[in-house]
């Protein structure tokens, strides 16, 4: 008997872009910005990938969800307790710089099938509109990306995973500040919530299933 007994990878489910929502977390100054209080390098470094994956979105027609955290009081509860730089110095607060999206990367874009959506908690399904869009679109499998990996992201995946969304988790598009924290989530993921891949391995998923459906 196997020492895993999970379904991973294409025995677990294939990827139909028609069906996805991709959701891009906190893209913000606060984690991507050089010297941030929260910054996370690996946020910058992922951005040509990110941005592929993005434009590949709106020319196939996935939706596409960016989240902004806002930990201004009082939505920030324990957070301005248990991050000093929240409550003191401002940070995530909406109107402060360090809430803005990061300005170096491909912005959200007005129309039908791009939103935005303010989250207070790591996890972008708590108390926001974010499964009453991905229904409303018929997804039944969300490709998170963002940062940061062991925390909106994890969070989030799970979520998606408890609301019975797919979920796809690119292993080169989540960034932390921690790589032994990085990889402990993406082994979590795949062994108990979703799919990990790398975004080479997405895209070319993607496309195939595209390519399929328009012979069909």
């Amino acid at each position: 008997m196997s020492s895993n007994p999970s379904a991973s990878g294409r025995n677990f489910f294939t990827i139909e872009p028609r069906s996805c929502a991709l959701i891009v977390i906190d893209m913000q100054n606060a984690f991507v910005a050089e010297g941030a209080v929260f910054e996370t390098p690996g946020a910058r470094t992922m951005i040509p990938r990110l941005e592929h994956l993005i434009q590949f979105a709106r020319a196939s027609g996935i939706p596409i969800v960016w989240t902004q955290s806002d930990h201004r009081p009082p939505y920030g509860g324990l957070m301005l307790r248990k991050f000093p730089p929240i409550a003191e110095d401002r940070v995530l607060w909406r109107g402060e710089a360090s809430f803005e999206m990061y300005p170096h990367m491909l912005q959200p874009r007005e129309g039908k099938l791009e939103y935005r959506i303010l989250k207070h908690k790591f996890d972008a399904f708590f108390e926001t509109d974010l499964d009453a869009i991905l229904r409303y679109h018929d997804v039944d499998t969300v490709i998170v990306t963002g940062t940061a990996t062991n925390a909106c992201c994890e969070s989030t995946a799970r979520s998606a995973f408890m609301r019975d969304y797919k979920v796809v988790f690119p292993s080169d598009l989540n960034a932390t500040f921690d790589d032994a924290m990085h990889q402990a989530t993406l082994k979590n993921i795949d062994l108990f919530f979703g799919r990990v891949v790398s975004s080479d391995e997405l895209l070319a998923e993607m496309e195939a299933a595209l390519e399929t459906s328009s012979r069909l």
